[in-house]
Parts: C-alpha cells; sequence; structure tokens
C-alpha cells in the first residue's frame, strides 16, 4: 500500500511516516488531502465538462493495420 502511495501521489499527498502504522490517522490524513483538492479544484471546470464532443488522437498504426485487413 505504501509503495502505491509513492508511485501515485504527488509528495504533498504522501502520509508522513509517522502515522502510517494508524489507521485512524491515516484516515484524518486522507480525508484532509481530499478537502485540499476539493478547495482547489472550487470553481474551476474543465472545458472538456462543457464540450459537446471532446477530441480524440488517431492511431497511425493501427490504422494501416486495418486498411491491410480490409482495403476501402
Amino acid at each position: 500500500m505504501v509503495l502505491g502511495w509513492h508511485e501515485n501521489l504527488p509528495k504533498d499527498e504522501i502520509p508522513p511516516r509517522n502515522i502510517w502504522w494508524s489507521g485512524k490517522l491515516l484516515d484524518e490524513w486522507f480525508e484532509d488531502v481530499e478537502r485540499r483538492r476539493k478547495k482547489k479544484s472550487s470553481g474551476k471546470s474543465s472545458t472538456y465538462d462543457e464540450a459537446d464532443e471532446v477530441p480524440s488522437m488517431g492511431n497511425q498504426l493501427a490504422e494501416e493495420a486495418r486498411e491491410k485487413l480490409i482495403p476501402r
């Protein structure tokens, strides 16, 4: 679990080592992290949230493979 924190969380969201042993303190830590995230993102919205269509990237290799299998 600790390795997952280091791989998936920003440094300022990783709990300090002295509370790793306590489920209660960890719960409180992550509740605080969640509050900070909400405070940061409050009022901000992504342009993708409002978009009808979200652009996607093409995959040239997949398109070439499809052309070989199903010529147009």
